[in-house]
């Protein structure tokens, strides 16, 4: 069942929330992937924290979303985190995408060249995910036929 939020649009109940500090990690599970919504502020004092609350959920190995649309401040020390989480899981051959918010919009206009995989929203970041499947599948068919 889903909640209704502030301004009457509907939102998945999340299984879990996680305190970082002046972050906090909501967890949603979606059929096609693990969406962690972060709100809140990542700076010095809890990136390496809100990393590692990360990187938990990351070996589950699962298409993961991490949704930074309702963060309030992203500092560099946290930009840096997020950096160092692609890495890791692009050379884990681990699909992650990154939902843009305002909080990021400053950063990202320093660093324009970041290798991150950046969508606007969850809904996107989810046609992503079935879109991908959708080609997978029709390679399988194709060879087995």
């Amino acid at each position: 069942m889903d909640a209704v939020n502030s301004s009457g649009q509907t939102e998945p109940r999340y299984r879990y929330a996680i305190d970082c500090g002046r972050a906090q990690i909501f967890i949603y599970a979606r059929s096609l992937a693990t969406v962690l919504r972060v709100d809140g502020e990542i700076d010095g004092c809890n990136a390496d924290r809100v990393a590692a609350e990360i990187r938990r959920f990351g070996r589950v190995k699962a298409p993961m979303i991490l949704d930074l649309s309702h963060l309030e401040f992203m500092g560099m020390e946290g930009f840096q985190a997020l950096l160092a989480l692609n890495h890791e899981h692009r050379a884990a051959g681990f699909y992650c995408t990154v939902v843009v918010g305002s909080a990021m919009r400053p950063v990202l206009r320093i660093v324009s060249d970041h290798g991150l995989p950046l969508v606007q929203s969850v809904p996107e970041a989810l046609q992503l995910i079935e879109d991908a499947l959708a080609g997978r599948r029709q390679v399988l068919q194709r060879l087995v036929r």
